[in-house]
């Protein structure tokens, strides 16, 4: 029984040692890639161009629009 525990306790401390060695690399590695990813991987500036107001030849006509509005009212109509 004495080797069986000593054994379990071995075997322990050795599952214990690898998982702690592999999150000390993971740390490391990591705090590795943030540094080369700060001073490496700066993506230039991007200036959104400024929005241009749509034609008035693309605008709905007022009878899609009128029908628009009739759809949405019979949908509420129906949701009460």
């Amino acid at each position: 029984m004495n080797t069986l525990m000593a054994q379990g306790l071995e075997l322990m401390l050795i599952g214990m040692g690898v998982v702690f060695s592999f999150l000390i690399i993971l740390v490391a590695v990591t705090s590795l890639m943030s540094l080369l990813v700060k001073r490496f991987g700066q993506a230039p500036a991007v200036i959104p161009a400024p929005a241009t107001p749509a034609p008035a030849g693309d605008l709905p006509s007022s009878a899609v629009i009128k029908a628009i509005e009739k759809a949405v009212r019979q949908h509420r109509q129906s949701q009460q």
